[in-house]
Order: structure tokens, then sequence, then C-alpha cells
């Protein structure tokens, strides 16, 4: 248990009076942190990658298999191949799919061996870490038997000719369907056995495709589990199913001019891609009256002109169809219209209808009821006393995650090769040939599956939720690694797909449906911004139950729809699960409230959703996957907290045992009333609680990268923004604790990264007991902070740290401050596809040493590779590969990279490929331009590094490290950065307000009177000496210590320069790229500024004489370019200059100099009839 003192984000102990409430308050806020401590214990940051795969890999293979049913595989019916016999057909269907655990064959001497893959296999040899997907399947080989009636010619059609089936073979085989990517940390993964993984700060969730690490972005999709109403492009009612047959349309449609009432507005329902008036549809769902539909809609409340409607409507069917009343009139009528549609389907009026028509819903009149239900919310709509959904709140939304995802993509490949399968098999079916059940990978191609899955993480194109034919980008992302931070913040992300950035509307803007589940300040800036979110810390993602819920529902009050009459089903409130009607109830809030009791009892799920809507008289219940919840206090039962046993800490699911904790959704949030915090539950004299939820903490609202921000709430959103989005996501320091077995491209280590001084709500519920250091109540989470603690003085320091610029303390840079390592890996592989065509297909590469023109290779050893500790400089070769005919393919270092070796490693994956890889080490202590940042968005530069002696110090002889301009506050309006300084110094002189969280943190006076009691200034100046002179300075300095980041945007990867260099072989101008070896471009606001300045001649050299200077030949006679050629003279001589083929001569010919794209631009002119004529002057 932690201490109350320790814990403390208000004024100390001595400061806290007796009295009864605040010591409540005290002891309810110590026991919100250890609840919020018990559910980050039992659901990791990134729990909602790995339960979805887990529920995927368990549940939702079976089921994507199951779906596809029996597939039936017809002869090829070409007369000359059947034979004698009579025309074989077959059937396919899958039974049990199980996944194996990834594996990898290995040699041991002359033998394969299988052993276990782990990520770290898959990391080091580029390889896909994947498992074998293997399955039942069950093919029946049978022939059409003629019936009786064919025989004796007593059938009355064709149809009937083929009765029976002669099952010839039936056989179940097991086939491996391909192979699956497996996620790290899931139920197949090697390490969801194990304890600890490769690196301490590695949680998994991500995927190893080839060796690159990949990861899903959350979907947000379009909610399929509700009736959706919308005005755009006309008044219309949705039910929306993945599957385009099953959408169901109710419009409000314009009839022709002079007929019908209001203006000729009838409603139509669209089914099966054929608009029907909605009256005949009721009639043919078994209506047998007007009066029985009026009573399915609920008529009660409709006002004359929705009436009118309703009458336009009945006369609209009449004029389509005049008898629909009479016995299966309608049902006829509507069966013609959908036979005659684009895709008729196959199967009867009623087999059709119960399969597409409203599919959740069983039974004819429960249908019609729901269409009823339809029909009266568009007329509520269009009379302007029901709202329209809104696309963009979350209660709207669904979220897509892993599982999901590779669920759709592998259905695609699975239909691919199942067709493939159908067509190899009937090849075999015809007379002459049999199949080859024996083996059955002869039809069924495992590399569409294993190869279409790798190619989709690879290019990031996947399928369309909707469009077959379409493909998506932004799903798969790869994970970068510059801190812990940065991998969290990935695996964390939410996306939203929008056609093109135009079309987005007010999609970017936050919904106050973000509260608590989305962070409304952690967004990218650019073309994503406000589409890519991150989720709120204490935001889990909704499961898919599939337990059984309507006999719990029956028991607590709901009436089914099947036992009540139509005249009396509007008169109760409706109960809907998952978007389809089930009953309704006569007391709704009797039936929420036992409700609630089953669910926090555990009789129902924890995740189930309860919604009460008083306006329709409506409950909703959901149970999908999807919905974002979080977890809440209940107020009511904060009296009957249990303390844990001796020496144990509370559990998450114990609290929610005892119903402290339970989990709330989007809509049920709106009916909830929730106290920000504990102190917030007491404003009433008589005790008696006025909300029924509470906050763990205010800071739980935003994201993980906000919510460990120190006084985040006192700066301008921007700023937050900037430090969420990319100083914390770019500054360096804890690295991975496995290098020794990765070979990223490129990362970064800080040699002596540190914890802040403050503390934060968040950064303590995520902190881990075995990770503590120092004090025993110190759980924070150290990856997540990346900088070190430096003495931070406001002042202006002799001019060199104005605007962004900052000033270092050189001989604090020289003890190791803000030193890192800077690595970089680089590869070579051995295979014939990178071989030029010039060279012969015999032509083998390897690596090896050889002489070389391209660089040195004094490094390499004699299998081409460097030793370990080798120094490599800028043109060295870095890895040797050469040919058997002895052309060299080595690889070289760029002009601006060097350093000492730090591994070797030498590896081949499943291909057959042989992989080197060699790590670059280069220390790198801050120089002039490297970027730092605190953690408040105050961003700059190191415009000096003044030696120690010279700057300002303290009576106590404290000598700031950082020296960062005034200005810089009231501009950027980050008074958070003050406070911190302030709170740092009082922290370093033992004071025991250590919390900076946001939104709950002490206030200024707090801070000041801790600086106060330690003797120091209130507000954290100080009298300092100048260092120069050794005088006090006139003016009070505001010092102390805070915590700041060095960003991987440094100097030595941007600097840009060159003397001569390579050009564009075209337009013989230098190239651009500085890996290049390009120039820096001088373009024409440089141009602009020159000419300003009237330097003329230095602007002739940059333009002309150090880009693509040349000479061009030009005759004075028809003023047009001459070539310099070789020409016969008489006597058989021959001599080379310039002539004029115009003129025919070689005299008055001058010599000019032109730039070279200029003489370009007359060649390519000339080559299209155009000719220039030049006026040359003699100078």
């Amino acid at each position: 248990m932690v201490d109350v003192a320790s814990t403390s984000k208000g004024p100390t102990d001595m400061d806290i009076d007796l009295d009864p409430v605040r010591l409540k308050i005290k002891k309810l806020e110590k026991f919100s942190k250890e609840a919020a401590h018990s559910f980050f214990k039992e659901f990791s940051l990134i729990n909602h990658q790995i339960s979805s795969y887990n529920d995927f890999v368990n549940h939702g293979l079976q089921d994507l298999f199951d779906s596809l049913g029996e597939v039936n595989v017809e002869p090829g019916y070409d007369p000359s191949k059947k034979g004698d016999s009579a025309w074989k057909h077959a059937t396919i269907s899958f039974g049990k799919v199980w996944p194996k655990r990834p594996t990898c064959w290995i040699t041991k001497g002359d033998e394969l061996e299988m052993v276990k893959m782990t990520p770290r296999h898959a990391r080091l040899q580029s390889m896909t870490y994947c498992a074998a997907l293997h399955a039942e399947v069950r093919i029946q080989v049978y022939t059409h038997e003629q019936s009786d009636k064919a025989k004796t010619g007593s059938s009355s059609s064709g149809k009937e000719t083929y009765m029976g089936r002669k099952v010839l073979h039936d056989e179940t085989k097991e086939i491996m369907i391909g192979k699956l990517p497996v996620m790290v940390r899931s139920d197949l993964c090697w390490l969801d056995t194990r304890d600890k993984g490769d690196c301490f700060f590695d949680s998994g969730g991500y995927f190893l495709i080839k060796g690159m690490e990949k990861t899903f972005i959350a979907q947000e999709q379009r909610c399929l589990t509700r009736v959706w109403l919308t005005n755009t492009p006309s008044w219309n009612t949705q039910y929306i199913t993945e599957f385009k047959k099953a959408r169901i349309y109710c419009k409000l449609a314009e009839a022709g001019k002079g007929e019908g009432f209001n203006g000729g507005r009838y409603i139509t329902v669209s089914f099966l891609y054929a608009t029907i008036p909605v009256w005949i549809m009721f009639f043919a769902l078994g209506m047998t009256s007007d009066k029985e539909v009026l009573n399915v809609i609920g008529i009660e409340d409709l006002d004359a002109s929705l009436v009118n409607i309703i009458l336009a409507t009945v006369k609209e069917a009449g004029e389509q169809c005049e008898d629909f009343r009479q016995a299966d009139k309608a049902r006829e009528y509507v069966d013609g219209l959908v036979k005659s549609s684009k895709f008729p389907p196959t199967e009867s009026f009623d087999q059709y209808v119960d399969k597409y028509l409203f599919k959740g819903i069983k039974g004819i009149r429960e249908k019609a009821l729901f269409l009823g239900y339809m029909v009266k919310c568009l007329l509520l709509g269009f009379a302007g006393k029901r709202k329209c959904d809104n696309k963009d709140d979350f209660r709207n939304k669904r979220l897509d995650r892993a599982g999901e995802l590779i669920a759709r993509e592998l259905r695609a490949h699975i239909w691919h090769a199942q067709r493939r399968m159908m067509k190899s098999m009937q090849r075999d079916l015809y007379g002459d040939r049999e199949l080859q059940l024996d083996d059955l990978s002869h039809y069924w191609d495992s590399s569409i599956v294993t190869n279409g899955l790798i190619r989709a993480f690879s290019t990031g194109a996947w399928c369309h939720p909707y469009k077959r034919t379409e493909r998506c980008s932004g799903i798969v992302a790869n994970v970068r690694r510059t801190n812990p931070l940065q991998m969290m913040a990935d695996l964390r992300k939410t996306r939203q797909q929008v056609a093109y950035a135009g079309k987005a509307g007010d999609a970017r803007y936050p919904n106050p449906s973000y509260w608590g589940k989305l962070c409304f300040l952690s967004t990218p800036d650019g073309e994503n911004c406000g589409l890519v979110k991150n989720l709120a810390v204490t935001a889990i993602v909704s499961s898919k139950i599939t337990s059984p819920m309507e006999e719990h529902l029956v028991s607590i009050g709901m009436v089914k729809l099947d036992s009540i009459s139509f005249t009396d089903v509007n008169k109760h409130d409706k109960v809907f699960l998952n978007g389809d009607w089930i009953g309704v109830c006569s007391d709704p809030a009797e039936f929420i409230s036992k409700f609630k009791s089953m669910r926090r009892s555990k009789i129902i799920n924890p995740q189930v959703e309860i919604k009460r809507d008083r306006h329709e008289r409506e409950v909703r219940i959901f149970s999908d996957a999807g919905r974002i919840l979080r977890p809440l206090l209940i107020v009511e039962n904060l009296d009957k907290i249990r303390a844990p046993k001796a020496g144990g800490s509370f559990s998450f699911q114990s609290l929610m045992d005892q119903e402290i904790i339970e989990l709330i959704g989007v809509e049920e949030e709106e009916d909830i009333k929730s106290a920000w915090g504990i102190k917030y539950l007491f404003p009433n004299e008589d005790g008696k609680y006025s909300y029924s939820h509470v906050e763990f903490d205010q800071s739980f609202l935003l994201g993980l990268s906000c919510g460990i921000i120190p006084f985040a709430n006192h700066n301008f959103s921007r700023r937050v923004l900037y430090q969420a989005e990319k100083h914390s996501q770019q500054a360096i320091g804890y690295s991975t604790t496995n290098p020794n077995i990765r070979v990223d491209t490129l990362s970064h280590q800080m040699y002596y990264p540190q914890r802040p001084l403050f503390k934060t709500f968040l950064a303590d519920c995520l902190g881990r007991h075995d990770n503590s250091s120092g004090r025993k109540d110190d759980l924070i989470c150290p990856e997540f902070f990346n900088g070190q603690n430096a003495i931070v003085a406001v002042n202006v320091h002799q001019g060199y740290n104005q605007e962004d610029s900052i000033v270092m303390n050189k001989a604090s840079l020289e003890r190791g401050m803000f030193r890192t390592e800077h690595h970089r890996t680089y590869k070579a592989e051995l295979d014939d596809k990178e071989l030029s065509k010039r060279l012969r297909t015999k032509d083998n590469v390897s690596f090896g040493k050889t002489e070389s023109k391209r660089g040195r290779v004094d490094s390499l050893d004699d299998d081409g590779l460097p030793f370990v500790g080798a120094s490599l400089q800028s043109g060295d070769i870095v890895i040797g590969k050469v040919s058997e005919s002895g052309e060299d393919h080595s690889v070289k270092l760029r002009h601006t990279e060097k350093g000492m070796v730090q591994k070797v490693v030498m590896s081949s994956n499943d291909d057959g490929k042989n992989f080197a890889f060699i790590t670059l080490r280069q220390v790198r202590s801050p120089c002039l331009g490297d970027k730092f940042s605190s953690m408040h968005g105050q961003k700059g530069v190191v415009g000096f590094l003044e030696s120690q002696e010279n700057f300002p110090f303290t009576n106590q002889g404290i000598v700031p490290d950082i020296v960062i301009n005034p200005h810089a506050f009231p501009t950027r309006q980050t008074p958070g950065q003050l406070l911190e300084a302030a709170l740092g110094k009082g922290i370093a002189l033992g004071g025991q307000m250590r919390y900076a969280t946001p939104f709950t943190t002490a206030s200024a006076e707090v801070i000041t009177e801790q600086l106060h009691n330690a003797g120091f200034s209130r507000w954290g100046s100080e009298r300092v000496l100048n260092g120069r002179t050794g005088e006090m300075m006139e003016s009070l300095i505001f010092i102390g210590p805070t915590f700041y980041q060095r960003l991987i945007h440094m100097a030595e990867d941007k600097v840009k320069f060159r003397n001569t260099g390579p050009v564009h072989p075209l337009t013989r101008q230098p190239v651009a790229d500085r890996k290049r070896f390009g120039g820096v471009k001088f373009g024409e606001m440089e141009r602009d500024c020159l000419l300003a300045h009237g330097a003329a001649a230095n602007l002739h050299e940059r333009l002309f004489m150090l880009s693509d200077f040349s000479q061009m030949h030009i005759c004075q006679t028809c003023k047009r370019a001459a070539n310099v050629l070789i020409r016969p003279l008489s006597g058989g001589k021959k001599v080379r200059g310039p002539y004029c083929g115009f003129c025919e001569s070689a005299e008055n010919i001058v010599r000019t100099n032109v730039p070279y794209g200029a003489k370009l631009l007359y060649q390519e002119l000339f080559s299209m009839g155009i000719c220039l004529k030049f006026e040359t002057e003699v100078c």
C-alpha cells in the first residue's frame, strides 16, 4: 500500500486539519490511485491489439471458414471428355480450422530439424513470423440419379428429372491453408508462455513481416448495428450490413406532378435492388388490412402532414398494383420486381426474405414490425421530431482492430484460392480422370494465402470494407522505435478514412463523444489532422460477445415481439439488441436497473452497454465489437470497499466483483452523472452523493503522450500537441534492451537517461513495482520520459539565444550531459535478382575482399566484412561483394557517414538469401545546431556553447546548464515550464509536494510556499553574479531544474556543403540530394536578395560560373549556332573546328559563354523545327 503522504497532490499533511471530509477525500484518492494501478495491470496499454487478435484466432478463424458454406464444383460439360459415365459433380466444405505455433527448419549436419521460431529469429533472418494454418476439408464426388418419375415419363417439368445423388467418394482430409502472420505476445506467440520477452520495454502487439515490424492502426467504421436516419441526398432510413444484398433503404420519393398529397411525397423501400412501394411490402409480409399496417407504424403521434404522406403512399401502391390487398397478390408483385432486378436471387420468396430482409430478426411478423419502425423513424425525421444521425459521433462508429482487419484480408485470399481449387478440380471430374484425393495440395495453392497476406502487410494496400475491387491505405504502419513512448503511441492510434482531404467536413473537429475515449489533443498536423487520433489512457475496445442474452432480458421484464399484439406494440418502450428490435418493456427504469445489477454481478458480460432514450422511448443494448469503453468508479458503492489481505493489493477483477468499478460506453455515459474527481463528491452538507460515477483522475481524459506532460492544462494547446505528437516521440533516451539481437536501420541511445523530478498520476499508475529504484513509493515508468534534468536559467546571454536558440554549458556537455550514441545498420544480400543485365547468368556474387576503385578496403577481413571495433570513415567500403568475373559490387559509406563497427551479423532466410548486417556506432555530444525541447513544446537549437566560467552563478555556486530567452514564454504561452522549474527546485530541496498532474495539480500558491519554506524566493528568482566581471547582476534571474529532451534532429545529419561534385547528366547542373553529394539550391528568392544588395558579380558566380558553365559558337553572319566538327580540306587533310552549316563557312564565328541550360533549350527547340538567332557584341 502506498503511503498517503507521498501520493498527496495537494498541501502537505502538516496543512491538513482533522476535518473528516478531508480525511475521507485523502483516503478515496489513495484508493483511486490503487484502483487505476490495478486497471493497468489487468489491461495493458495495447490490450485492444492483442485481445482482438486472440479473439480472431480462437473464434474468428472458425467463424470465417464456417461462413464460406458448401461450394459446388460443376463439371466442364465438354462432350468430348465425358466418357461413358454420367457427369460427375463435387462439393467442398471446410470443417475444423486450427493454427499451429510458428516453427522453422534448421540444418543439423545433413538433416533438417524443426525448431521453435521466435521473434528474434524473424528479425535477424529477415523472415515473416507466421504460423501454419490447417483445416479439415470434406470433398464429396457424386453423380445425379434420375428419379422414378423421369423414368416413367410422369415428370411434369425437367426440374424434377434429377432428384437423388449417388455419392462416389466422400473423404475428409487435412490441408494447409497457408501461413498466418502471428502477433507478438499473442496466444500463438512463443513469448506468451514466458514471463519476460527479448526487450523489457516491448509489450508486443505488432507483426514481423520480412524482418520489419508492422502494426495495425484501428480503423473507424460506420456502425452497422443501428438504423441510420439521413437527409442527404434525400430523406431516408438505412439498415446497413456488410453485404450489399442485405441492405434496406426506406426513402421519401417524389411522385408525378399533380398527384398524391403533400407535394407528391410517398415512401418506398429498396430491397434486393428493387424499389417497392412500402405499403405493398407490408402486405407481402403478411399484413391483412390497412389498419394493421397503421398499428405497426404507430400513427398516434403523427401530425396531418405525415398522415398525408401515408395516404399518398397507399395511393401510389394502388396505382402500381391495384389488387395488392388480395391474398398473395402483393407477394407475387414483390417477387416479380425482385426477380426482374439487376441481380435476381435464385431462392424462393420466403427463402430470400428470411435470408436478406433484416437478417438479424427472425420471423415474418417481426420483420414487418421492424419495417414499420423504419417508416416511423423516417416520418418523424422529416417532421423534425427526430434528429438525423451524426456520422462523426462515436456512438455511431465502431473500431476495426487487428482481428477484423486480418479477417477481411484473409477472406479475400481464401476466395481466390477456392476459385482456383474449383477450376483445378473441374479438370479431373471428367469420366476418364479421377480426383487426386490423397494429396489435396495438388488443388489448393497455399502460397496464394501466404503471399497475399505478406504482400498486403508489406505494401499497406488492404481490402476495402465494402468494395471488393478497391484497396485502401493507411491501415498498416511501420512500428517506430526512437523511444518506447513513440512505439506505444503508434500502437494506440485510430484512423478515419475519407475519400480525400476536401470532403472531411466536421470529421476533423473534436466531438463531445470523445470525452474519456479519445484524446482531444493528440493528433498530427497536416493532412491527417483530426483524422488520426489516439485512444485515451483508460480506453479499452469491446470484443464480440456471443453468449445469448434474450433469456436474461425476458427475466427482468422484457416481452418478446411474438407475444404482443399490433395494437399494443407501440404503447411500450422498444428494446433493441445490436440494432435489432427484439421486444418491449413497460417499465424501462426498472428494466435498466435490474440489467445493471445483473451486469455488475457478471450474469451479463461487463462489456455490454445499455442506453435509455427517453425521447424516442427506446432501450438500446449493444454487445458488438469495436465499442470504446472506459472504467469509472460507482459512487454509491464507495463505502463498501473491502481492504485486500495483508501485504496484498487490489486487483481489478476483485473491484469489479465488489461492484466498485464498471465499464461505461459512449451512449451509456449520457445517462450517468460523472464527477471529475473525488473532491467533487462532497459539495452537499447532508452527505448525500449527487453523482452516480466518478473519474479515477481528470488526466485520464488525455492520451498517453499528453497525460505525462507536467502542468499541461496551463499551456497553450498547440504547444501540448507539439510535445505529444512530435517532441516526445523524437526524444532520445531509452532504446531497446536487446540491441544485440536487433538490426534496426537507425537507432539512438542516451548514455545517462534520467527520470524527471516531478511525478504525475498517470505515470504512477503505469509504474511497476519491479522497476522502482530510490524511494519505495516511486512507481514511475522511466521509459516514457526520455531526457535529463538540466538547470535552466531564463536570461539573455550576449545575444546568442535569440528566438529559439539556447546557450549550453560546455563543461556540462564534457561531463556527459545529453551524450548519445548513434547506430546505423547497413545491409547487403546475395541474390541473382540484384545483378545487372550486363552480367552473365553464371556470374555469381559473394562476400569477399578485393582492391576497389570505389573506396578503401583496409578495414575488411578476407570474408569482405569489417572486424568489430574497426574505424570506418567517409568513402570506406563497409561490405565487400565481388563477382566471379572480378566486378566490384561493394557497399560504400556515403560522404556524410562514419563510425566504429559495433556488430557484424550474417544470416539467411527461408528463401535461400544470405544477408550481412554491419552496425556502425557513433558517439555524439551536443554541438551547434542540435535541437532540444522541454516537455512544454519549447523547442530550440543550440546557438552557442559557452564555457562554464562565463555563466552567471548563484551564491551557492549553481551554474546553469541551459540558458533560454525570456521572450519564449509570453509568445508561446507556456507558463507550465515555469511551474515545473519552481516545483523541481522545491523537490530538489526536499519538498513533499511532487505532483504535476494535469487538471488536478496543486495551485501555484502551494508551489511557491514550498519554495519559501526552503529559504528561497517564492517565485523562483535568485540573485546571480556575472561570470565575466564577478559583479552582482541588477535583475533577478529565474533558475531551476527542468526536464529537457534531446531530439533526433542533429546538425551532423543535416549539414550540407560541397565545392564541386556530381552534376545531372542532362542539364549538367548540380544534383539536389544531400545523399548524392548534391548542392544547396539557390532559388528565385535568394536571387532577389542578391539583386537587392547589388551583388551582381556574386550572382553571376552562383548561377553561372559554379553551376552549368558552358561555351557556344555563334555565326555572326546568319546569327545561328555553329557546330564543332571535323571537315575535310583540299589535299586530303582534315581539320576540326567550328563550322556554320547554314552559311557553309568557318569564318565570322565567335565563341560565347552561356549556361548549358540555355544551350540545351536551343537544341531541343531546334529538334522541334524552331531555330533561334543570337545577337552578339564584342565586349
